[in-house]
Order: structure tokens, then C-alpha cells, then sequence
């Protein structure tokens, strides 16, 4: 019978070795994604059979995500069966990337309960469209970084370090103060990027801020995986005209050139609308749906 543990972050990085394994540019197989939302999704993990099996709390209900890893995905399968037939519980799979669904669906015979909700499909861009802005389609943002750097002719952009992360950690709490919306969801991103800052360098997140004057007015922290940068945190003060589009070009270009990575995932937008006309301003080269599958 399989063993479940709690997501920790002594134990993370051993489940974040089987992330080279994964079949989709999709965000939650990452380990700011997986360490940040742990709680909100009841979120456990084993290993079986050199396969990673996640169990989730989605949509009130008992799911799984996809297994990948170096072992035997149909062992693994067998697995995942025994333990919800054990447990009497529906054989649920949640946040299937497309690439997976062939799989579920044709060799297991899974069925998909109606169209994948639009507010969980991740954003992916070309990483040299958003290190760049270059061509028509950018010419606002670049009026905006343009507006900023003529304001704010001195700016910094620095890499986010042991040394600096107490700045950054009082440039969020100010945020939450002055700038964070008031949905449940939002505050709960909120806390939990203040929770993640002091373990940056545990998970090898990468991250940067930009400062005015000395003080942090944008940051963003990220992750890398395979050829795709994951944007699991990104804050800017607006009273800085054009400090989110710096944020977003800098940051952009500076992963770029240092981990020749070739796509960025600003993950989803999870419904706010605000949310969504911002990231579909930076032009997506496609929006990574998730499906829910029951196998019978």
C-alpha cells in the first residue's frame, strides 16, 4: 500500500530530482509551485518504483497527478488503483497537461468531465519575446520602459541574494500593506512568497529586484526547469510608472542569457481579470490548458 508524506522543505528537493522527467511546460510539477500551494491543495508525495505520484485535494476531491520518473508508469498506475480502490476512493487525476492526455485517455480509458477551466491554463511565452519587446506587438510596453527609464534614469537591477532577501522580504510586507488585492487567493500567494524568500537558495530559485533610489520597487523569482523558466512570484509597485514591464524584460533576459532557456511560464491567471488582459498584453505563443481525468 502506498505511503503518502506531507510536502516539506527537508524533502522537497528529493521529489524536484524527478522534475527533469516531466512531459509538459506546464507549471505545477516545479518546486515553488509544489512548496508554495502546499497547504491550499493538502498537497503529498511518494515514490514508488523510481515514479513521483502527487495526491491532491482539487476541486473537494481526492486527485492525482501525472506520474513521471525513470521507473515503470504502468506499475505505478497499479499502484495509484489499489490505493483508491483500498481507500474506495473515485480514481481521480487533476492538472493533466495535453501532451499526457493520449496516455489516460486511450491506453486507460479515462474520461474527461467537460472543457478545461480557463482561468488554471498557464501562459507561455517565447523567453526572447519577453527579453526583448521588439516589433510592433511591444510597442506599449516599451512605451512604458522607456517612460522608466527616463524617470528613473539610476535604476538597479540586482540578483536577489542571502545578503539583500531582508529587503526584499520588508519590499513584500509593504506590499501587502499598500498594494495587495483583497481576495483570499491573492493574500494566501502573498504569505506564501514571504515563506518561500529565506529558501531561495535551498531550492535554487533564482530571483531579482529592481530598486530606485535604494529602495526595491519590482522583484521576481523564478525557476528553471529543462528549457522553460517558471515565474512562481512577480511584484511591482505601480507608482513607478512601468516598473512591472521592467521587471518582466529584465528579468526575462537576464535568465535568458544565464540559463539559455528558450520559454517562460507566467503561469495562470486564475479568473482575475486584471490578471489576464496584463499577460495577454505580452503576447503568449499558447495557453497551457490542465484537464481533469477519471479512470474507470
Amino acid at each position: 500500500m502506498l505511503t503518502f508524506d506531507s510536502i516539506t522543505a527537508d524533502n522537497i528537493m528529493k521529489a524536484a530530482e524527478y522534475f527533469k522527467y516531466k512531459i509538459s511546460r506546464t507549471s505545477d510539477y516545479t518546486v515553488g509551485s509544489m512548496y508554495m500551494w502546499r497547504d491550499f491543495y493538502n498537497t503529498s508525495f511518494t515514490i514508488y518504483d523510481d515514479m513521483i505520484l502527487y495526491k491532491v485535494k482539487f476541486l473537494n476531491r481526492t486527485s492525482f497527478t501525472f506520474p513521471v520518473g525513470g521507473g515503470s508508469f504502468d506499475k505505478a498506475m497499479s499502484a495509484l488503483k489499489e490505493y483508491c480502490r483500498s481507500n474506495e476512493l473515485p480514481f481521480w487525476f487533476c492538472t493533466v497537461p495535453e501532451e499526457a492526455l493520449p496516455t489516460l485517455v486511450n491506453q486507460y480509458q479515462g474520461t474527461i468531465p467537460g472543457k478545461p477551466s480557463r482561468d488554471w491554463a498557464d501562459y507561455l511565452y517565447n523567453a526572447e519575446d519577453l527579453a526583448k519587446m521588439a516589433g510592433r506587438r511591444f510597442s506599449g510596453q516599451r512605451n512604458h520602459i522607456n517612460k522608466f527609464k527616463k524617470l528613473y534614469p539610476d535604476y538597479k537591477y540586482q540578483r536577489i541574494t542571502a545578503d539583500n532577501s531582508q529587503r526584499v522580504i520588508e519590499f513584500l510586507n509593504d506590499y501587502e500593506k499598500n498594494h495587495a488585492k483583497e481576495s483570499s487567493l491573492a493574500q494566501e500567494e502573498l504569505n506564501r512568497s514571504l515563506e518561500l524568500i529565506p529558501l531561495l537558495d535551498k531550492f535554487n530559485l533564482p530571483g531579482a529586484f529592481i530598486e530606485v533610489n535604494g529602495n526595491i520597487i519590482a522583484l521576481s523569482i523564478g525557476e528553471v526547469v529543462n528549457d522553460t523558466l517558471y515565474c512562481h512570484i512577480e511584484k511591482a509597485n505601480r507608482d513607478y510608472e512601468g516598473s512591472y514591464q521592467m521587471i518582466v524584460k529584465e528579468f526575462s533576459s537576464d535568465m535568458m542569457m544565464q540559463y539559455g532557456i528558450k520559454y517562460i511560464n507566467r503561469e495562470e491567471d486564475v479568473g482575475d481579470e486584471g490578471l489576464r488582459t496584463s499577460k495577454l498584453s505580452y503576447h503568449p505563443v499558447q495557453l497551457l490548458d490542465k484537464y481533469c481525468v477519471l479512470i474507470p
